[in-house]
């Protein structure tokens, strides 16, 4: 039991290094990639207020959207099972049948739990987690963002009737 305790440790040490390269090596890449996607969101809305009449541009306008989120919600999909998949290490190390055996295997359950507590969040940047959570927020953002542009082409319209 105690080989086998070896051998997880070692793997889950494998695993946390190929966390952290990949960590490393996507942040920068996926900052790009979601200021990408919430620009070109943001520019959907846009396009799609200016051709406010033509449903056959609006429509584009909503199918180019929905292909980006769609887009956005895998990497964002992904990065949150990373992040779930690392926690699990601790439950399962928990959860394990440690009682009653000997000290040393409880003491390597330990450390590994130990380990397991630092949280790992895959980021964009180093500043935006990439997760379900952010996906949300840049829809919300660019969705307030084509409220406010209908609130004011309604408001120049209005305007313009006035006159």
């Amino acid at each position: 039991m105690q080989k086998q305790l070896n051998d997880c440790i070692r793997h889950h040490q494998k695993i946390l290094r190929y966390i952290q390269v990949l960590e490393d090596t996507m942040n920068f890449p996926l900052c790009g990639l979601f200021l990408i996607f919430l620009s070109a969101m943001c520019f959907d809305a846009f396009s799609a207020i200016t051709s406010w009449g033509d449903h056959t541009d609006v429509s584009q306008a909503l199918a180019v959207y929905i292909v980006q989120t769609g887009c956005m919600c895998v990497y964002c999909w992904l990065g949150n099972e990373l992040s779930e998949g690392v926690e699990s290490v601790r439950d399962a190390a928990w959860g394990c049948d440690w009682v009653g055996t000997p000290v040393p295997f409880q003491r390597c359950l330990m450390f590994i739990i130990a380990k397991a507590n630092k949280e790992f969040i895959l980021t964009a940047g180093k500043f935006v987690p990439v997760s379900n959570k952010t996906m949300m927020n840049m829809m919300n953002q660019s969705i307030s963002f084509f409220m406010f542009l209908l609130h004011m082409k309604d408001k120049n319209a209005d305007n313009n009737q006035g006159v």
